[in-house]
């Protein structure tokens, strides 16, 4: 079976670059350079008796990685797990060159759009034909099981929801009022940007409606704008304004709407009018993710994923949580979360399937209580025992609940790179025509509408459909 063409990952996990389009080049180039080794069929000798696991992420995600396999290994008529953690940055790459030499590994991480390529191109394994094997894959949260076609899917690694983040310290400090935790008090977008107001300052304590701000000297931001795509917390809200960035077929870009251009120009309006967030040339220049600027007070609050939580309990400060703001009369959230495949070619894909279920049980993974993912099985939220084993600990703030596990089941949005075919292509596409946006090049509202129709003119060329999986449904 010829090699599909891999798509490059439409983002990065929190907190990690992306690799760029030399790193792309260079990983289509080394895949073309092996290709000469499909024909001859190698296999490596280690699948006859052990398991290969291939994966990104930071220490604290190796460590507990390699506590699951140990633990996994040591059950009787279990294989060893060989495990190799591999940089974000040239991840893509060595899937590629090692799907073209077939020595891919039994299972592995995989972006979200080069699972759905590598899922119909005929190279993983279906994990709906083991549902009768293992009943906990009927457990499974629907939006968590993306379909390449109407009969095979993979599923994701685990769950990662949008919320508000906030430093308590800072919001006592400015008599700011606190994020709603509740779906149903959800801040409208006006109400947010009068909060942000009220937290930024700059070095003479000035705040920016008021006379003499020095937006170059600000001391305190209110906020860190989702100001870059894909961000699911971006998607959010578009969505919560009724507006999509593709429509339902796949096949054009409808960035350019109304509604999408009410939400992208509000998000660089925080930048640009309201003064009351950094633009992407600051943040570059503070070089700390989330949870140390907050600490540090250089912003104090931030629409961003689950995953920070991780970052926020080692800072040592008081952080909280509230759902996210809205457009219209809903608050939404958006999952997210890259995917985890066994390949076909793998001599014992019963064991991966079923050591992919041992990561995914926060009983025996302490990323889920640790506070980088949340479960990907209905049972973990509707059960309040199961509940309890993830989320009553204590890093995850007051609240908790209501900001995360309710929206999830019941205000959700599934993030479009599953949908949508060609998803890393596209991104790439989308990407840099709405950089000059954030970075204040583009300015007003008439500005951003035509500068969207044209974006949206260039993106339309690489649409080329939807898979079954539209939505999460």
């Amino acid at each position: 079976m010829p090699l599909p063409p891999l798509g490059n990952p439409t983002h990065p996990p929190p907190g990690r670059a992306g690799p760029g389009r030399r790193a792309l080049l260079r990983g289509l180039g080394a895949a073309a350079l092996a290709a000469p080794l499909a024909s001859c069929g190698f296999v490596p000798a280690s699948r006859d008796d052990r398991l290969s696991f291939m994966f990104w992420g930071s220490t604290q995600e190796e460590a507990s990685v390699n506590e699951v396999s140990r633990r996994y290994s040591e059950r009787p008529d279990r294989l060893a797990i060989d495990t190799e953690l591999v940089s974000y940055n040239g991840y893509a790459t060595k899937m590629h060159t090692l799907v073209a030499a077939r020595q891919e590994p039994d299972i592995a991480y995989a972006p979200q759009d080069m699972a759905m390529r590598l899922g119909e191109g005929g190279y993983l394994v279906n994990f709906l034909d083991y549902r009768d094997r293992f009943e906990a894959l009927d457990d499974f949260l629907p939006q968590t099981i993306h379909y390449w076609d109407d009969e095979g899917a993979v599923f994701q690694t685990a769950i990662e929801t949008m919320v508000t983040w906030y430093n308590a310290d800072l919001f006592e400090t400015a008599g700011a009022p606190l994020p709603p935790t509740r779906t149903e008090d959800a801040w409208t977008w006006d109400e947010l940007v009068a909060t942000a107001e009220r937290l930024t300052f700059d070095v003479e304590g000035r705040r920016p409606s008021e006379r003499g701000f020095d937006a170059e000297r600000v001391e305190q931001y209110g906020l860190m704008a989702p100001a870059w795509w894909f961000s699911p917390a971006l998607y959010a809200l578009l969505r919560s304004n009724d507006a999509d960035a593709f429509d339902e077929d796949g096949t054009r870009c409808v960035i350019d709407s109304d509604a999408a251009v009410e939400v992208i120009s509000a998000v660089a309006d925080l930048i640009h009018e309201h003064r009351v967030a950094p633009s992407p040339t600051q943040l570059a220049t503070f070089n700390n993710g989330l949870a140390l600027m907050m600490r540090s007070g250089k912003i104090a609050m931030g629409l961003d994923g689950y995953w920070h939580l991780l970052d926020l309990a080692a800072a040592d400060f008081p952080y909280g949580v509230g759902v996210m703001p809205r457009f219209q009369d809903e608050a939404l959230t958006c999952v997210t979360s890259g995917a985890t495949c066994v390949f076909n070619r793998s001599l014992h894909p019963e064991q991966a399937v079923e050591f992919y279920l041992e990561m995914a049980d926060p009983e025996r993974c302490t990323l889920y209580a640790d506070g980088l993912w949340m479960p990907l099985r209905r049972s973990y939220y509707t059960d309040p025992r199961l509940l309890a084993s993830w989320c009553d600990t204590e890093i995850h703030p007051a609240g908790f609940v209501d900001s995360f596990v309710e929206p999830l089941l019941h205000h959700a949005v599934q993030e479009p790179v599953y949908r949508v075919r060609e998803g890393g292509l596209v991104n790439s596409r989308l990407t840099p025509g709405l950089d000059p946006i954030w970075l204040g090049e583009v300015r007003g509202r008439d500005a951003v509408a035509r500068h969207l129709r044209g974006v949206a003119d260039r993106v339309d060329s690489y649409l080329t459909g939807v898979y079954p999986d539209v939505r999460g449904t």
